[in-house]
């Protein structure tokens, strides 16, 4: 928030889409976290293959159990490496944008500024294309009912603006 105050005290405008992603813990594949993790040298990957591999789950409903089914992709919610490991999973997100993308736990914000909010809508419009694009080749998808924008700017250039989406 102190980049974007910096920002808007200067007489600038700041786009802002907040990114929502669709299940983002249970749809992350384990092939390409395992590659991931080989690629940032990180030598337990067996470890991490055994770890993830083998889960099952059910489904209880109306004090019926269903039979267990295999679980091929996600991390374990509530453990203490799921975080974690959907942090490695999406770490190289930021190198599929040109503008500053934040990434904080499973929440992620692509940031654009300038002096026009038309500009602006055009450049997050394209820097969301691209990362729609890395979510997709990493097998993870925008929640798009969900995802928002927002146009931070001094308040008396805001009254001027008709719309910003």
């Amino acid at each position: 928030m102190d980049h974007i105050r910096m920002l808007v005290s200067k007489g600038k405008y700041v786009g802002m889409v907040l990114l929502d992603l669709q299940k983002e813990f249970d749809t992350v594949d384990h092939k390409v976290l395992c590659k991931k993790l080989e690629g940032m040298g990180i030598d337990f990957t067996e470890w991490f293959k055994s770890y993830l591999g083998g889960r099952q789950q059910v489904v209880v409903a109306n004090e019926t159990t269903s039979e267990p089914g295999i679980v091929n992709c996600g991390v374990p919610q509530g453990s203490i490496l799921g975080p974690l490991l959907f942090l490695c999973y999406v770490n190289d997100m930021p190198i599929s944008v040109k503008c500053k993308l934040l990434l904080y736990a499973d929440d992620s914000a692509l940031i654009v500024s300038g002096s026009d909010p038309q500009a602006i809508t055009s450049l997050l419009s394209k820097e969301l294309e691209s990362c729609r694009k890395w979510l997709m080749d990493n097998k993870l998808s925008l929640h798009l009912g969900m995802t928002e924008s927002i146009l931070f700017g001094p308040k008396k250039k805001l009254n001027k603006v008709k719309s910003f989406e």
